[in-house]
């Protein structure tokens, strides 16, 4: 019986250590999507070891990876992060400072009120394929209906990974599947009820055929403070969407450690 026992402990262990291995890897991955992705998705977390990585990530060399990193900051409204907040307010990429701005406002912090006055003015510079891209899209997007598709795909992403969410290959392929964002908003909402109907309408979404969706749903389920979920999200985690491998991996951590947090 104590062999026994001891094999399982093992086991458990190594079990455990799985999902946080996929997010430290992919938070150190070379390429920079998926850098982003897995700070995204350890932002759900807040314990010592995931905020030290999303903290260290405000640094990072890629824009993409900095905006991840502050929009997981300002989702979390820590107060700790505040100074980091406040570094990032110089960044080089406009649409990184204006995040770090916007979080720092909606914490009572008006560190960031010059730049947003900046940026109502039109003084500030815009980083290339920020803004001024988004106009010229939105423009020719009234005069193509196939892109009308395309866009709700990208204001979809955009609730779960915030302003990253336009650049994320994970709503790539969405023009085929108009409903993967309403989708993914269903589960989403669906997870802030912890009741049983709930839960078993997720785990059956698990196999949607949207990544966009599986991302929602591994999201949701890991703010159920259910052990038993692990083994179904550990099924994600050979997914072919990264994105959808470290929001599995995030939202197991989040549910070993008892301390759901997040969407």
């Amino acid at each position: 019986m104590r062999i026994a026992t001891l094999f399982l402990l093992v086991v458990s262990n190594a079990f455990a250590a799985a999902p946080w291995d996929v997010l430290t890897q992919g938070a150190a991955e070379e390429n920079s999507t998926r850098r982003a992705l897995a700070i995204v998705a350890l932002g759900t977390i807040r314990t010592p070891q995931a905020d030290k990585l999303v903290l260290a990530a405000v640094s990072d060399k890629a824009a993409p990876v900095r905006l991840a990193a502050v929009s997981a900051l300002a989702e979390q409204k820590s107060r700790s992060a505040i100074p980091k907040l406040k570094t990032a307010l110089d960044d080089e990429a406009a649409e990184v400072g204006f995040s770090a701005a916007k979080a720092l406002w909606e914490m009572g912090d008006r560190s960031g009120g010059d730049l947003l006055s900046e940026v109502l003015a039109g003084e500030r510079k815009q980083s290339p394929g920020f803004v001024k891209k988004q106009v010229r899209e939105a423009k020719s997007t009234l005069q193509n209906r196939k892109k009308i598709v395309w866009m709700g795909a990208k204001e979809g992403a955009g609730f779960l990974f915030g302003p990253l969410g336009f650049g994320l290959g994970v709503v790539e392929g969405l023009t085929q599947d108009a409903s993967a964002p309403t989708r993914a908003l269903s589960a989403t909402l669906l997870g802030q009820y912890r009741d049983p109907v709930a839960r078993a309408e997720l785990v059956d979404a698990l196999e949607d055929k949207s990544p966009l969706v599986r991302v929602a749903v591994a999201r949701a389920l890991g703010g159920f403070a259910d052990r038993a979920l692990i083994p179904k999200l550990e099924s994600l985690l050979d997914d072919k969407s990264e994105a959808v491998r470290y929001m599995a991996a995030a939202a197991m951590v989040r549910i070993e450690k008892g301390r759901p947090k997040g969407k």
